[in-house]
């Protein structure tokens, strides 16, 4: 073996890429970044859309459940200054006025006048409740709270003890017996498969009770007295 061999074999030319080699990587990977790119934009407007969708569902759960508590609170008094003939309920496609035993308003029995309207800001609706004491006309109303807000679409419709469906609900003898909520998206397209149903519990008033005074009672609390007497009873088996 001649000597100094191995330094002759360092300073052989080392086997490199060529320019068009260099070239067609810089292009494959390239094309890879952009995919991964791709594929990662997706996956954020994806995860954007989702969180999104989750957050209008959450605002739409806790500003209808707002509506659904207020609306078993509901009580069907006559308005002050009228004939007792009616009750203090007003619902359109778009707006409630109703009666409701929150217990933060004046008076003993801590009743309020709650106005649930819907009205449009720009392209966005926004469903907004205000309260204030129970009087006729109604005085001006405070405290608003943002039920929902967004680029949708909103129809209140009412449902009767017989369970028909009417567009509005006023100067009527009795509440309805719930509010049907619908949602729509863009192109009035259905938020919900079906409309929401929120009941109305409760269709017998205070003052349709017996007072120590012998007070008058509205008509309506004397019709209900004569249907409960005519109404068939059944009776237990010893």
């Amino acid at each position: 073996m001649r000597p100094f061999a191995w330094l002759e074999r360092r300073a052989e030319p080392l086997a490199g890429f060529t320019l068009l080699e260099v070239l067609i990587a810089l292009a494959v990977a390239g094309a890879i970044f952009a995919v991964v790119a791709e594929f990662a934009g997706r996956a954020l407007r994806n995860w954007n859309r989702g969180e999104a969708t989750i957050a209008a569902m959450e605002m739409v759960t806790r500003g209808l459940g707002r509506l659904g508590a207020d609306l078993t609170l509901a009580v069907p008094m006559s308005p002050p200054g009228t004939d007792n003939s009616t009750v203090y309920f007003i619902g359109d496609p778009s707006r409630l006025l109703f009666v409701a035993a929150t217990g933060f308003g004046a008076g003993d029995r801590g009743l309020e006048l709650l106005n649930v309207a819907a009205v449009n800001e720009r392209d966005d609706l926004i469903l907004v409740r205000h309260r204030g004491p129970v009087a006729n006309p109604p005085p001006p109303l405070r405290d608003p709270v943002v039920l929902l807000r967004g680029r949708i679409g909103l129809r209140l419709s009412y449902r009767d003890r017989d369970g028909r469906t009417v567009a509005s609900w006023t100067n009527r003898r009795e509440l309805p017996a719930a509010v049907v909520v619908e949602l729509f998206g863009p192109a009035q397209t259905p938020l919900f498969p079906v409309p929401l149903i929120l009941p109305i519990a409760v269709d017998f008033s205070a003052d349709c009770l017996d007072s120590p005074e012998g007070g008058e009672k509205p008509p309506r609390c004397l019709d209900r007295s004569a249907e409960s007497a005519q109404a068939p009873t059944t009776q237990r088996r010893p």
